[in-house]
């Protein structure tokens, strides 16, 4: 990987160190990043726009305007938590939230399937900055396709009000909040890891304030891995660009344009079949990158999308508006000689947060408008071809109404949602309740149920119970949930060549259980999280249901050499029980090193798969061997 023209392009610009105060005639007003989420744990349940400190009050200072959260009682990962954390991707980001987990399929750049809530491919929604990524076809997203390094924190609501936000349903859902902050010298940040079998990262971030009302954003990222087994490379470039009108301070105006260019070898895996006519002890070449045959040696997926969107952001006081228009092209091509496909999305929409705040009651509506154009074309030497489409509107409308009482310790809220298809007869219902009731500023008890039409009509009811438990420096959260009459089914493509993405159509009741817990004393720290599923026994021939899993670990954090570096190193277990008797349970032992530099730079070190264990979590994709990965982010020049 290449970055060294790149690199000198950024050195050449003429940045300044970053600095919080005004020391100019600057007509904007230095605030904090688009959300501050309050919490020992930086896993916080309010969240609040906050000034820094000492900053200078200009007469007609303009304050920007930043975007508020679906839901304040959601579950947030914060940046400072997703610096310290050891991640490659978007994909790694979710350790600290027990109610969620990763089924990965060892090769870097992989669709891993991501499960929230107990839900997987086609049953969670996936958000950023308010507007549903998904692939309106598949209603599948690839979490690849994401920039990690331009998140600000990621919204987890609630399972009871997974399917109110967006046009469609989903059982699940969260939503990527965008970084969104002003400096007042212009700002740059790149970040670099490598580590085995050419695996690369690199990420180049730019911020800059000029003619007083506005503000320019730059982010472009390239990762790469050369491969192991065979047709397991990955390369994608992603880049995007936001300019920030100030137009008062009522209302500020955001514009922004994010492309993605991937190409992946979609192996599938190890041909178990191949390997049990050459020998009965699989495991001799299952883990063998030079002999283990895949199942598909040429299928290659390339994934394209241009998104343009424009934003408007409205604060009166009691009242404030979140106005989105955008446009999404997206394109993904599927290659195997001599077969092809390919699903196009076009969606021009526009989506509104419209909220009402006095000081006992809250109402928020939401509301979303959208153009689809969708196709889906295959081709072959032997059938021909087949070029489906399909153009329809989707219209939909959630009110949420909120209450405040006793000086907002008991908060109960009820929530419907209203969804109708331009070629459905019939529209699609929702409707929910929930309460959370805060004691003593330390414990939040939850409670939601609701009952909904689940993407075509499959209705579907879920419940959430928890509690949340913040004091001094324990953290600890624990949920309860389940799901009852549902049908699973992940969406209406034929599978030619995805088959990866295929869910067979079963009655699948679910109940779950999740624990998040950190807790620090004196300079060591636990953090952990903790999922029990009650997934049936052997589904299908290569089922791996996760119906335990662990992910913790035990840290030495301490602040050294003069408070110049703040430290955090450890040992992380990864544990995985799967209801299945074909499987064993697997785990995996990791050591990490995260140090932040003078509040500058962080530095990263992780030796993965430290006992150099032979598992695999997916069917039959090896997970990684032992490798050694490092990196660098460092906010230069500034």
């Amino acid at each position: 990987m290449k970055f060294s023209l790149l690199i000198v392009l950024l050195i050449s610009i003429n940045l300044f160190s970053q600095a919080t105060n005004l020391t100019s005639t600057d007509s904007i007003k230095i605030t904090s990043d688009s959300l501050i989420l309050i919490s020992t744990d930086n896993l916080a349940f309010d969240t609040t726009q906050i000034s820094i400190k000492d900053s200078i009050v200009i007469v007609d200072t303009l304050y920007p305007i930043y975007q508020k959260p679906f839901y304040q009682g959601s579950f947030f990962i914060t940046r400072e938590t997703i610096d310290m954390l050891d991640y490659r991707y978007t994909g790694n980001l979710f350790s600290s939230a027990g109610f969620s987990l990763f089924k990965d399929k060892g090769l870097i750049g992989q669709p891993n399937e991501f499960i929230l809530y107990g839900n997987g491919f086609g049953e969670v929604g996936f958000f950023k900055d308010g507007i549903l990524y998904n692939n309106r076809l598949t209603h599948i997203f690839d979490l690849n396709l994401i920039q990690n390094e331009s998140i600000d924190s990621i919204e987890i609501f609630p399972l009871p009000r997974g399917f109110l936000y967006g046009a469609d349903n989903y059982i699940s859902a969260l939503n990527f909040i965008q970084r969104d902050f002003i400096t007042s010298a212009p700002y740059t940040r790149i970040k670099y890891y490598e580590g085995p079998e050419g695996e690369a990262f690199f990420d180049g971030m730019f911020n800059a304030s000029f003619l007083k009302k506005f503000n320019f954003t730059f982010d472009v990222t390239n990762r790469k891995f050369d491969g192991t087994y065979t047709n397991s490379d990955f390369s994608i470039w992603q880049a995007t660009v936001k300019l920030k009108y100030f137009l008062s301070n009522k209302i500020n105006i955001i514009g922004s344009y994010s492309l993605v260019s991937s190409e992946i070898g979609l192996n599938g895996g190890v041909d178990v079949d191949s390997v049990f006519n050459s020998t009965n002890d699989i495991n001799s070449i299952l883990y063998s990158v030079l002999d283990a045959p895949v199942v598909y040696p040429t299928l290659r997926q390339k994934n394209e999308w241009d998104k343009f969107g424009l934003r408007l952001f409205g604060d009166f006081n009691d009242f404030y508006s979140d106005l989105n228009f955008y446009y999404h092209h997206i394109r993904e091509r599927y290659s195997d000689i001599p077969t092809k496909d390919e699903i196009k999305n076009f969606i021009w929409g526009t989506a509104l947060k419209q909220s009402y705040s006095p000081s006992f009651l809250k109402i928020v509506l939401n509301g979303v408008l959208e153009k689809r154009e969708l196709s889906y074309y295959f081709a072959d030497t032997v059938t021909g071809f087949q070029n489906n489409k399909t153009q329809y509107n989707v219209f939909s409308l959630s009110p949420v109404l909120s209450l405040y009482l006793l000086d907002s310790t008991l908060i109960p809220s009820v929530f419907y949602k209203y969804t109708k298809y331009s070629q459905m007869t019939n529209a699609q219902k929702g409707v929910g309740v929930d309460v959370t009731l805060k004691m003593l500023n330390i414990i939040d008890l939850y409670f939601g149920v609701s009952s909904f039409d689940f993407l075509y009509n499959l209705e579907t009811d879920v419940y959430e119970m928890g509690a949340r438990i913040n004091y001094n420096k324990l953290f600890t959260n624990i949920k309860l949930f389940g799901r009852k009459n549902f049908i699973s089914s992940s969406g209406t493509v034929p599978q030619t060549l995805m088959p990866f993405f295929n869910v067979t159509e079963t009655s699948s009741d679910l109940m779950g259980f999740a624990l998040n817990l950190k807790y620090d004393y004196w300079k060591l720290g636990f953090e952990g999280g903790f999922n029990y599923n009650s997934f049936k026994k052997n589904q299908g021939p290569l089922t791996s249901e996760i119906k335990m899993h662990f992910n913790g670990g035990i840290f030495y954090k301490d602040i050294l050499f003069n408070n110049n570096l703040d430290l955090k190193t450890g040992f992380v277990l990864k544990y995985y029980d799967f209801e299945s008797d074909d499987f064993k349970s697997a785990y995996q032992v990791d050591f990490t090193v995260a140090g932040i530099i003078q509040q500058t730079a962080i530095v990263y070190f992780s030796w993965e798969n430290l006992l150099g264990e032979k598992y695999f979590i997916v069917p039959y994709y090896p997970m990684r061997e032992r490798g050694i990965r490092f990196g660098l982010s460092w906010e230069l020049f500034n």
